[in-house]
């Protein structure tokens, strides 16, 4: 059996102050962030093709080089087609002189019409067929159609290539695009214009600045996703197509609003509370939060400004223990 001392030295125990530390609840600004991931993508990319038959005689360009639109990337052997392009010509001065004497014998009725149509075919015939010599003459030399990279070179020195044989991948880099696949209870929340935070893994997750630029209409019935994309801006080229990319969509903001500490709070079950410091006790308080920005959350109700709620040493206290404030 406990004498009165044991009763009386175990009541000072228990009311001995607990060392705390504690901060302010404080007014200021909190954002809403939709969170998620994606590989980035060239805005415009294109795969250059051969567009005539030949053999490659020379290579301009190399995977990395920078190209703009209708720059040559490889030359494609043509003196087949100079040789072609001078016998049709040849062909048209002869067919040229045979239809000015049928239109002139046609004139005087010495030719029926049927000659006549005919000469003027045959000349037709050959200035079309120039048209497209001169076209695969043209193309022969392979051009970028787009501003952008050198991405992968398909074509070797000497290779011979067909109609619509791969030659070059080119990919747009000042401009990239991380593509979300959004779950459709978010759907309400997204739209144009809204900022979006980039961090990129590679880059020591250096943060990039991006905007939504396009919210797919419809929801995909087979993952229940729509697609959201975020366009950044690449001037230096530092972003790469391919790199892992954690994407924050800003979709609210709140102004001077209550902001507290996540570390003050305790969750229990359903319920969020904090313990404020008056008069030197620790009173629990239950609150309401709202969104959370980093390393504070947003209090809606609970608190007021100036408050002071603990932030370490909260995890044995009791709803009215006596507390001491200390320096962290």
């Amino acid at each position: 059996m406990r004498g009165p001392g044991g009763s009386k030295a175990g009541a000072e125990f228990r009311d001995r102050p607990v060392p705390v530390a504690v901060t302010k609840v404080e007014r200021g600004r909190v954002d809403a962030f939709y969170a998620s991931s994606a590989s980035l993508t060239a805005e415009e990319e294109a795969a250059v093709v051969a567009r005539t038959v030949g053999v490659v005689e020379q290579i301009f360009v190399e995977e990395g080089d920078h190209v703009t639109a209708g720059t040559p990337l490889a030359q494609l052997d043509t003196r087949r087609l100079e040789l072609e392009v001078a016998r049709t010509r040849t062909n048209i001065e002869s067919f040229e002189r045979a239809y000015t004497r049928s239109k002139q014998l046609h004139e005087t009725k010495m030719i029926s019409p049927d000659a006549y149509d005919q000469a003027l075919y045959n000349l037709e015939r050959e200035k079309a067929s120039l048209n497209l010599q001169l076209y695969e003459l043209e193309e022969a030399t392979i051009k970028a159609p787009i501003d952008g990279v050198i991405t992968l070179r398909h074509i070797k020195l000497g290779n011979t290539l067909s109609a619509n044989d791969p030659a070059f991948e080119l990919k747009r880099s000042d401009i990239i695009e991380a593509v979300l696949n959004v779950p459709e209870k978010e759907l309400p929340k997204l739209e144009k214009g809204q900022l979006a935070m980039v961090h990129i893994d590679a880059l020591d997750d250096a943060q990039f600045e991006g905007v939504v630029v396009r919210v797919a209409p419809e929801v995909d019935p087979t993952s229940g996703t729509f697609r959201v994309t975020v366009s950044l801006d690449n001037p230096d080229n530092v972003l790469k197509p391919g790199m892992f990319a954690r994407v924050n969509v800003r979709y609210d903001s709140n102004e001077d609003t209550l902001l507290v500490a996540r570390e003050a709070v305790v969750t229990q079950k359903d319920e969020n509370s904090v313990f404020v410091v008056k008069s030197g006790r620790a009173m629990k308080q239950t609150i309401t939060l709202g969104y959370t920005m980093g390393s504070t959350v947003e209090v809606l109700d609970g608190l007021g400004e100036g408050d002071q709620v603990v932030i370490t040493g909260q995890g044995g206290l009791r709803d009215g223990a006596s507390v001491r404030v200390v320096s962290l």
